[in-house]
Parts: C-alpha cells; sequence; structure tokens
C-alpha cells in the first residue's frame, strides 16, 4: 500500500461522511548526553515510531494512536476509530507489513563526549566559586508523514540540536546558578559548526559568578528596559499564547474579537515565523501538512491576525496559518507558536538605556506566570541591573515583573534596532514543542518591580 492510496481514502471518507481527518507518521531517532563531575552522567538513544489518527466532526475531536507504521497498523487505526463513530468504510485487505515512511533520512550523528568533558574543565578553572558544571547536549532526527482529507500529503525529514549549560556558584554558604542554550533545527555536525557551545556555556558560568556582585533589587514601579539579550520570554508568555487560535476562541484570550484594533504601541510589530532557516522552530509543513508560513500579528500597533490549524478553521473559519503542531503522533496536534518575535525598530539600545533616569535593566529573564485571558503576568528577572542617570550600573537579585501584557503592549516607548533570539520547549496541553522567542531592546513605560527588600 501506498501513501496515495491511503491519501485517496481518507480523502473520500471525508467527502463522504462531511467530517476532516489525518493520519500522521513518525519515526524518531535521538541521542542525549549529560556531562557532569568529568564523567557521563546520563547517556540515552532512543527510537519512536508510530502513527496518530484524528477525526473532526462538527466540534467533537476522534484521536487514537498505535505504534508501528506499517500500512497494517494504520489500516486498523483507522478502522478502530471509524467504527465506533458508525462510519462504514471499505478498507483493503492485503495489507503491508513494509513501514510507510520512505523519507530517507538516514542515521543521526553519534555525541562524541569528549569535547564537552573538556569544556566542563575549562569553565570550571573560569573561578574557584564555580562547584558545578551541568552540560546537556540532545539531537535527534524526525522523519514524518503526513496524509489528509483535505488533500494534504507530504513528507520531512526535522532535525533539532540543543546544548545547555547550568552552572552553580558558592560563597559563603550562598549559592548562585546561571543558565543558557542555544538550538538549531539541523543534525549535530551543523550545529557545532553554527552555534558556539565554549561561549554558551561561558555566558552561563558568567551569570553565575554575577551573584556574588549583585545586591537586592529595589520594590516600586518604575521603567524597565527589557535587554535583546532577554529572549521575547515575555512576548511568548503574555502575548503569544493569548493570539493561539483554540485559547481565542474558547473565550480565555484577551485579544478576543479584536481583529483591526489598536492593542499596541504603533512601535509594536509582532510576527510568527516557522520558514525562518535553520530557526529552532522552523518546520516545512506542521504537523497537518499545511506549508509552514509568515503570518503578521500584530502590525504598527493594530491585531492583524490568530494563530491558526485545522480545528481552528474549521470551528470558526481562522485562515490556515500553518501552526497545527504536535509533540508526537501519541497526541493531536492544536495551534501552537514557533518562531515568535518583535520586529526591530530604529533607536540604539544605547540611547533606549539614556532615556531611563531610574529604572531596571532585564538582560537575561527567567520563569513566570500569565493569564491570557486578563493578560496579567509575573516574570523572574535572571539577570538585571540597576539603571541610574542613563547608566546601566550595579547588578541585582531577586527582581520579579509584574504587570499586564495590554499594558505592556500599550506602554512600549521605544524599540531598539537590535534583535536576539532564545530557544526552548514551549509547553501547552502536556505537548511541548520546540520554539523560538526573540525581540529587540525596548522600553516599558512603567512595571511593578517586586525586589529582595519586599
Amino acid at each position: 500500500m501506498s501513501l496515495n492510496i491511503l491519501s485517496e481514502i481518507l480523502t473520500n471518507i471525508g467527502k463522504k461522511h462531511d467530517l476532516s481527518c489525518d493520519l500522521y507518521m513518525q519515526r524518531s531517532t535521538g541521542h542525549f548526553i549529560t556531562i557532569e563531575g568529568g564523567r557521563v552522567e546520563e547517556l540515552a538513544h532512543g527510537i519512536i515510531e508510530g502513527c496518530g489518527f484524528r477525526i473532526l466532526r462538527g466540534n467533537e475531536t476522534h484521536f487514537m494512536h498505535t505504534h508501528r507504521t506499517t500500512a497494517n497498523r494504520a489500516i486498523r487505526l483507522i478502522c478502530n476509530t471509524i467504527e465506533p463513530l458508525g462510519i462504514k468504510v471499505k478498507l483493503p485487505s492485503a495489507i503491508s507489513e513494509e513501514p510507510l515512511i520512505t523519507t530517507g533520512g538516514g542515521e543521526i550523528s553519534q555525541i562524541d563526549s569528549g569535547p564537552l568533558r573538556n569544556l566542563e574543565k575549562v569553565i570550571l578553572n573560569e573561578s574557584k566559586y564555580i562547584k558545578k558544571v551541568t552540560l546537556k547536549l540532545s539531537t535527534s532526527q524526525k522523519e514524518i508523514a503526513i496524509v489528509a482529507s483535505n488533500g494534504n500529503l507530504v513528507q520531512e525529514v526535522r532535525y533539532l540540536t540543543r546544548f545547555a549549560a547550568h552552572v552553580i556558584v558558592e560563597s559563603d554558604g550562598k549559592l548562585f546558578s546561571g543558565y543558557n542554550a542555544s538550538g538549531y533545527s539541523v543534525p549535530l555536525d551543523r550545529f557545532l559548526k553554527l552555534a558556539n557551545i565554549g561561549s554558551t556555556a561561558l555566558s552561563a558560568a558568567k551569570k553565575a559568578l554575577l551573584g556574588l556582585e549583585c545586591v537586592p533589587c529595589p520594590a516600586g514601579k518604575m521603567p524597565v528596559v527589557l535587554s535583546g539579550e532577554a529572549g521575547g520570554t515575555m512576548i511568548h508568555e503574555a502575548c503569544g499564547h493569548a493570539l493561539e487560535g483554540d485559547i481565542v476562541y474558547k473565550d480565555y484570550s484577551l485579544f478576543k474579537d479584536k481583529i483591526g484594533e489598536e492593542v499596541a504601541s504603533s512601535a509594536i510589530n509582532l510576527i510568527d515565523d516557522a520558514t525562518i532557516k535553520d530557526a529552532f522552530g522552523s518546520y516545512k509543513y506542521d504537523d497537518e501538512g499545511t506549508p509552514s508560513q509568515r503570518t503578521t500579528l500584530i502590525e504598527n500597533g493594530i491585531l492583524k491576525a490568530y494563530l491558526s490549524d485545522v480545528f481552528c478553521n474549521k470551528m470558526w473559519g481562522l485562515p490556515l496559518t500553518g501552526n497545527g503542531r504536535r509533540e508526537s503522533y501519541m497526541r493531536p496536534p492544536t495551534a501552537r507558536m514557533s518562531n515568535t518575535f518583535l520586529l526591530p525598530g530604529s533607536e540604539e539600545p544605547e540611547k533606549i538605556i539614556s532615556r531611563v533616569q531610574y529604572g531596571l535593566f532585564a538582560k537575561k529573564m527567567g520563569g513566570g506566570e500569565t493569564n491570557p485571558t486578563s493578560g496579567d503576568f509575573v516574570f523572574h528577572v535572571d539577570e538585571g541591573y540597576l539603571i541610574e542617570d542613563g547608566e546601566v550600573t550595579v547588578p541585582v537579585k531577586g527582581a520579579i515583573l509584574v504587570g499586564n501584557s495590554a499594558q505592556v503592549l500599550k506602554n512600549t516607548l521605544a524599540v531598539g534596532n537590535d534583535l536576539g533570539f532564545d530557544v526552548g520547549l514551549c509547553g501547552k496541553n502536556g505537548q511541548y514543542v520546540p520554539v523560538t522567542d526573540g525581540q529587540p531592546t525596548i522600553l516599558i513605560k512603567e512595571l511593578v518591580v517586586g525586589g529582595s527588600d519586599i
């Protein structure tokens, strides 16, 4: 059996029974290594293979999955999903046990632990206060095939490689930590040419050592400058999720029914773009077979679009944006961000900082929480400094940013001409997908800064 025959079967099911359905097939191979204490702490190799079948009928979603990707398993999966719905379809009886995925991804490179162990030694020698260095490197190859009742039939090989460094510093019984990561949607050998893992690890060490110099962050309302190095965490969490179509139309978003309205300062231009070459959140097709694209979400402060998948298209008529994503064949897709970032402006970052008499410079952001319905958020600052008389001065610890995303968007006074990115795994509905967040340096008129002296 070929994928073309499966495509005909699903197309006929969709037309005859007025529904949408798709079959997602995946074969993934991955390597993972952790270096700590001069030795390999973790070493893993895994293979994931299977297929998931989804039916959208009215406002109902029906989904089942099975291991392996043979034609036999696929046909059995389709039958087991449609029969409880009272759908009768004549399916082929002569079924092959050969895998349906034939993308030809080949073997992925093994990870050599030697360079990582050497790097750990280099970082430990940076300071007598560095007590622990943890280095993690993962690489994977995912071969997928998608067949859908709307006529989509695509095959793609995706690569992901990510490096992360965690450094712990101790002085007088006090511990400080620093973290940094880099990632690209490329094989391991290409990643090692694109990324400077030494620089990434050193940055984590410097961040940890900075804790030795930090003073408690003062609390109060003040202007905040978010560095381009902050990586767009706030934009992703406080704004991006609230623009995902299912969040919007389930009444969980402050941006519902605001297409064409002014929701931000005219300096704000928010983009989601899965087509960026080699970016961690990029792909050629989404997990429903829709081609990836660049979507303008906010243009000159005006809300232009939401992120959409097939479900959002069927339920609420949203145009497909190629943002239907899933963690694996074991889960149905949902509307998700890819590479989400603010476009740069025209101002030099130094000039933006010089405009602040007294405030906070947030160079690196940590974790936080946000409510997409109200827009309220709380974020930790991993690396922050006071701004005094227009200059960045002493590093501070314990800084927390408290505010509202709608107010932040409208109270952004300046947007820098730089642009920084950060990579990570975004969680939603129990699923994690690779993403990139980015922003230039921006000046926010006022935020509540929670500090160590509260």
